[in-house]
Parts: C-alpha cells; structure tokens; sequence
C-alpha cells in the first residue's frame, strides 16, 4: 500500500465519513473500496452514480 492525499470538499468529505459510519468502516477504507471498484476495470470503470445506486440498495436491504 501506498499513501496519497486528496482534497475534497468539506460537505464530500462529510458524506464520506457518514457513509463509512452507517456501515462500521472507516472513511479511507470506504473511499479505497469506491476507487478499487472504479478502476478494476479500466476500459469500462464504473460510474459513481452506479457505485452510489449500490450502496444505497445494500442499506436498504441491510434496514429490512
């Protein structure tokens, strides 16, 4: 592993840490997870709104 920095908005950086939060991870963790998944298939990465649709399925289904 690597370390980088990134510069984010203060109310995207909230969001992050809220989203780690509700699923017990921490924000470099969750952040880490949303890049691996973007980039595991470089010709074709995937867009946040798909990555965003799934997390917010998943916790739906996690409340029921």
């Amino acid at each position: 592993m690597i370390t980088t920095s990134l510069r984010l908005p203060k109310p995207v950086m909230d969001e992050v840490r809220r989203r780690a939060w509700e699923r017990g991870l921490k924000p470099t963790a969750i952040m880490r997870e949303w890049i691996e998944a973007a980039v595991a298939d470089l010709d074709e990465p995937v867009p946040l709104s798909v990555i965003t649709a799934a997390v917010a399925e998943y916790q739906h289904r996690k409340a029921s």
